[in-house]
C-alpha cells in the first residue's frame, strides 16, 4: 500500500472516531437539556399521607441553604431563613415555644443533649436552651455557615463558607482551634456538616480534599482528594464536596461532585472509590449505599465494595434532594413538591405524593365555580431540604417553609 494512501485511510479513521466521539457528547448534552423528566405512571405499592403540616415562615425560597428540622424524644425543631426559631410537638405540630433573631438563620437546628446550635447570616453562633428557646451564648464565625454543626460532649465544630473548620467548647463558646483550607477561585455554593469517627473530626472543602482533624488539637492526620479539577476554564475545572459524609462501621463514605464516591478508612487508607459526581452525601441501608447523582439518578452501590447494584432514572432532571432511608424504602424529593418512594433492593418506584398545597378557593360574585379556584403563586414549594426518618414518620420542610409529617404504609397491609 502506498503511504500516501495510508496516511489519507488513517486520517479518515482518525476524523470518523472524532464525529462519533462528538456525536456522544452532543448526545448526552442533549439528555442534560431536554428539562425535568415527566412524571410516569407505575403500580403503587405505598401510600403516603400527611399527618400534619405547619407553616414555619416564609422558608429558603431560590436560596441554596439546607435548613432542616432536628428531633430530641418527642419534640421537633425548626428554623426559618427569616429568623424565626420554633419548638413543636412532634405528634401535633403543636408549638412549644418561638423565638425570633435580627438576623436570617442560615444552618440547620442541632439538639445536642440539652441544647440547641443554630448560626446566623452575620456570622455568629448561637447556643440555645433546649426547653425555653434563651440564647445560653453567641460566638462570632470566620464567614457564614450554612451546614449544621457536630458535636461531642465538650466541643461544637462548625464549617463556614471561606473554609474554615472551628471547635468551640459547648458549655462557654471559646475557641478552641480553627482550621484553614486553600479554595479555588470558583465553588459550589454550599458546604457538608462535618462528621465525627472516634477521635476525628472530618470534613470536605471545595478544592476536592476531604480532610480528618484531631479533634482536641485541630491537626490533620490525614486528607484524600476525591475530585481533580480538569479544563481549561474555571467552570470545567470546578469540584466540591458538598455533601455530608457518612461514618459507619469504622469507614466514612464521601461523595464529591466531578470526582468520586469513596470508602476511607480511620487511618486513612482507600478501602474502595467509584466514579461519581453528586452535591448530596450518601445515605445507608440493606448493605447499600444511595445516592442522588447530579443528573438526578438516583444510584444504589455496595457498601462493601462500591459495586452498582440499580440505578433509578425515572426523576432526571427533577432536581432532587439527598436520599433517606425510612423504614424499609429510600425516598427523595423533587423541586415540585413531590415525595417519591423507591424500593431499597432494586430502585422501583412504588409510592408518590404532591405535599403542594390546593389552589386558594375564593367565592367571587356571578363567576361559575371553576373560576373561584386561584393558584398559589410566587411560591416554591420543592424540597430542598434533607428529609429527617423519625418514629412516628417522615419530617420534610418545603422551600416555602412549611413542615410536613408523613407517613408511609404499604397498600396492602
Amino acid at each position: 500500500m502506498k503511504p500516501q494512501v495510508l496516511v489519507i485511510m488513517l486520517v479518515s479513521l482518525f476524523l470518523l472516531a472524532c464525529s462519533h466521539q462528538e456525536t456522544k457528547s452532543e448526545a448526552a448534552d442533549e439528555n442534560l437539556d431536554a428539562g425535568p423528566a415527566e412524571l410516569m405512571n407505575f403500580v403503587k405499592k405505598v401510600n403516603v399521607d400527611v399527618v400534619w403540616r405547619r407553616s414555619l415562615g416564609k422558608g429558603s425560597g431560590s436560596r441554596n441553604i439546607r435548613l432542616r428540622p432536628a428531633v430530641s424524644g418527642e419534640n421537633v425543631y425548626m428554623a426559618d431563613y427569616n429568623g424565626e426559631l420554633w419548638g413543636l410537638e412532634l405528634s401535633s405540630g403543636d408549638e412549644l415555644w418561638s423565638q425570633n433573631f435580627d438576623q436570617p438563620i442560615t444552618s440547620g437546628v442541632v439538639v445536642a443533649e440539652n441544647d440547641l446550635y443554630i448560626a446566623t447570616q452575620d456570622g455568629i453562633l448561637h447556643s440555645i436552651a433546649k426547653n425555653s428557646g434563651e440564647v445560653q451564648w453567641s460566638q462570632p464565625l470566620s464567614s457564614e455557615s450554612i451546614a449544621p454543626l457536630a458535636f461531642d460532649k465538650t466541643q461544637v465544630y462548625v464549617r463556614t463558607i471561606d473554609g474554615h473548620l472551628t471547635a468551640f467548647e459547648r458549655g462557654s463558646g471559646k475557641q478552641n482551634w480553627t482550621y484553614e483550607a486553600a479554595l479555588p477561585v470558583l465553588t459550589v455554593h454550599g458546604t457538608g456538616s462535618p462528621v465525627l469517627m472516634k477521635s476525628l473530626v472530618i470534613t470536605g472543602f471545595a478544592n476536592g480534599k476531604l480532610v480528618a482533624l484531631d479533634r482536641e488539637l485541630g491537626i490533620p492526620r490525614w486528607s484524600k482528594r476525591l475530585a481533580i479539577p480538569l479544563g481549561r476554564s474555571e467552570l470545567e475545572r470546578l469540584v466540591d464536596l458538598d455533601g455530608t459524609p457518612l461514618v459507619d462501621e469504622g469507614i466514612v463514605y464521601a461523595t464529591a461532585y466531578h470526582g468520586k464516591l469513596s470508602a476511607i478508612a480511620y487511618d486513612g487508607k482507600t478501602q474502595w472509590e467509584t466514579e461519581l459526581s453528586s452535591y448530596f452525601g450518601p445515605a445507608l441501608g440493606l448493605g447499600n449505599l444511595y445516592v442522588t447523582r447530579d443528573d438526578d439518578h438516583v444510584q444504589a452501590y455496595d457498601q462493601v465494595n462500591g459495586a452498582s447494584v440499580w440505578s433509578q432514572s425515572a426523576l432526571q432532571g427533577r432536581f432532587l434532594n439527598q436520599p433517606v432511608k425510612h423504614n424499609n424504602y429510600i425516598v427523595v424529593a423533587d423541586f415540585e413538591g413531590y415525595v417519591h418512594v423507591l424500593a431499597q433492593v432494586d430502585g422501583e418506584m412504588i409510592g408518590r405524593l404532591s405535599v403542594r398545597p390546593k389552589p386558594l378557593h375564593m367565592t367571587l360574585p356571578n363567576q361559575p365555580e371553576m373560576n373561584n379556584w386561584r393558584p398559589l403563586r410566587g411560591k416554591d414549594f420543592g424540597i430542598r431540604s434533607v428529609m429527617q426518618s423519625t418514629s412516628q414518620g417522615l419530617l420534610a420542610y418545603t422551600n416555602a417553609g412549611e413542615l410536613l409529617l408523613l407517613q408511609l404504609a404499604n397498600e396492602h397491609r
